[in-house]
């Protein structure tokens, strides 16, 4: 079993708001990056280290803290003093197998979480990110897992090129960006698994073979995985915009409803997906039966084919002294002759039945 199945239980047992960081061991250093913007300019700095860094917000900015690793729980619980982050938020954000939701609290700052999914294409398989973001008055978090690139790369472009909406709004639109990156991205994992299925579905039709079961079960497994990790983001949206969030505008609500029709039709993509994999397995197991009873039609023919000739064999292959034709010299000719015959006029008696 891969070990992205395997459910890790490092905070068993512990007290509720204990930073424990429970997902894949990494080891490098914690990227962290500062971007402050409004209409007319914007300011984007690393941060080498958190020790002499001072949280300071002004009214007409909007500030992006881009976290880029979650795996040093000192890292987390600083920034979480300097936000006044709740201890049980901070867990969520170190829980790589947390589900996607969404929390209040004290209604200052949202807490979401949810999960970025990309397609491997050299292993065929899916990875899935765990993402996090806080949203407070003017300001946005956002905490990933350390991978080969940035995936919020983009949203970071936009804002530098003052493209779109972005630099015109508050946080609660930045949050939305963050969102529908990682929902637009879902489509993209998609297509690559509806290329596979339709090659999948070619190499089964031609010549069905173990090697096509094996993908065919590989492709079954990560549409499920996914469906796991996507499903609960259509209530977790459903539940944000129905409550009315006082952190977010109705202008952000109406984007917000977009993302979640994105989500419901990435969902029922992923269910189409599903049935046509049970639809492949059977065509899978129908050409196997049909290549085996192909098989067995030839072996059947051959079989009784070499029934009378074995049945003419065995007679003059008798060891008696007396026995007709046996010392007549055209004898030989006259056996093979009739073997011959016997073996034209069945098979011309099995192609009028249409068994050949």
């Amino acid at each position: 079993m891969s070990k992205r199945y395997i459910i890790q239980n490092k905070n068993l047992g512990t007290s509720p708001g204990t930073l424990t960081y429970v997902g894949k061991e990494v080891d490098f250093e914690t990227k962290i990056l500062w971007t402050s913007y409004n209409f007319e300019e914007y300011e984007v700095a690393k941060i080498p280290t958190l020790d002499t860094f001072n949280v300071e917000l002004a009214e007409n900015k909007t500030y992006w803290m881009n976290v880029d690793g979650i795996h040093e729980p000192a890292v987390i619980a600083t920034i979480g003093e300097m936000f006044t982050l709740h201890p049980l938020m901070l867990e969520d954000i170190l829980n790589t197998q947390q589900k996607p939701k969404f929390e209040y609290y004290n209604e200052e700052q949202l807490f979401v979480t949810l999960k970025m999914i990309e397609y491997n294409p050299y292993t065929r398989e899916v990875e899935i990110e765990h993402l996090s973001f806080v949203m407070g008055d003017g300001y946005v978090i956002s905490f990933q897992e350390e991978r080969s690139r940035d995936i919020f790369e983009p949203i970071l472009t936009r804002i530098k090129a003052s493209a779109g909406k972005t630099r015109k709004n508050s946080a609660d639109y930045l949050l939305y960006s963050l969102i529908d990156l990682v929902v637009d991205n879902y489509f993209s994992v998609l297509d690559k698994l509806s290329e596979n299925m339709e090659r999948l579905e070619e190499d089964i039709i031609k010549n069905p073979n173990p090697k096509s079961l094996n993908e065919l079960y590989s492709m079954k497994r990560e549409l499920t995985l996914m469906r796991r990790a996507i499903f609960p983001l259509r209530e977790m949206l459903a539940n944000l915009i129905r409550e009315e969030a006082p952190l977010i505008t109705s202008n952000t609500s109406l984007y917000l409803r977009d993302v979640l029709d994105h989500v419901m039709q990435v969902i029922e993509t992923i269910d189409s997906f599903r049935d046509l994999g049970a639809s492949l397995m059977d065509l899978y197991l129908s050409q196997a039966s049909n290549k085996m009873n192909n098989v067995m039609k030839v072996l059947t023919v051959i079989s009784v084919i070499f029934m009378p000739l074995t049945f003419v064999a065995g007679i003059y292959g008798m060891n008696f002294d007396y026995m007709p034709e046996l010392h007549w010299q055209y004898g030989y000719y006259v056996v093979w002759g009739v073997m011959i015959l016997l073996v034209v006029t069945m098979l011309l008696w099995f192609k009028r039945k249409n068994w050949l």
